[in-house]
């Protein structure tokens, strides 16, 4: 065989091991998710917030949610979600601006699912004169512990919360892999 169609052979075999290795990425399962989740099912820990003092009614705030899943209707690979806390921060006027949280699912095996999220919210007044906050956001899957170390994916959501309630409600569709 020619030096040439010995390299040209080399390179093949290369190329379809390396097209090999990698189809177990391309082949990735997804598994879609959707739930919603009702005030009874949510509650504020911790809120504080922070005048800036640039402008009237401009504050940063941090803040903790806790979620609770009785109805199990969220489920990552066959596991059920217990339970779920979200840490976050605001930067808001009047309360409209933007966020950024950091989330850790629980789940019934005692796993952990953590993710990213960033959205907006708006502040909006009702007919009664009381003010609702509806708010968008991005949710990323950024890694989790046992069999659930290499989940990635995303949600998409949206909901309302009145002003200074204690709880909020939501709902949200997404899909999720596991690397």
């Amino acid at each position: 065989m020619s030096p040439i169609r010995q390299i040209a052979l080399v390179v093949g075999l290369v190329g379809a091991s390396a097209f090999c290795a990698t189809t177990d990425t391309w082949a990735q399962q997804k598994h879609t998710l959707a739930f919603t989740r009702s005030a009874s099912e949510t509650r504020y820990l911790q809120e504080h917030a922070i005048d800036v003092g640039d402008v009237p009614g401009h504050q940063v705030r941090v803040y903790e949610l806790y979620y609770e899943y009785p109805k199990k209707e969220l489920v990552f690979d066959g596991v059920a979600v217990k339970e779920s806390w979200v840490r976050g921060m605001s930067d808001y006027t009047n309360w409209s601006g933007t966020y950024s949280t950091y989330g850790v699912y629980l789940l019934e095996d005692g796993s952990k699912v953590f993710s990213r999220s960033t959205g907006a919210t708006q502040s909006t007044i009702n007919g009664d004169g009381s003010r609702a906050l509806k708010f968008t956001y991005i949710e990323n899957f950024t890694g989790g512990t046992g069999r659930f170390k290499g989940i990635r994916g995303q949600l998409r959501g949206s909901g309302e919360r009145a002003a200074g309630a204690k709880s909020v409600s939501q709902q949200s569709r997404g899909e999720y892999w596991i690397e």
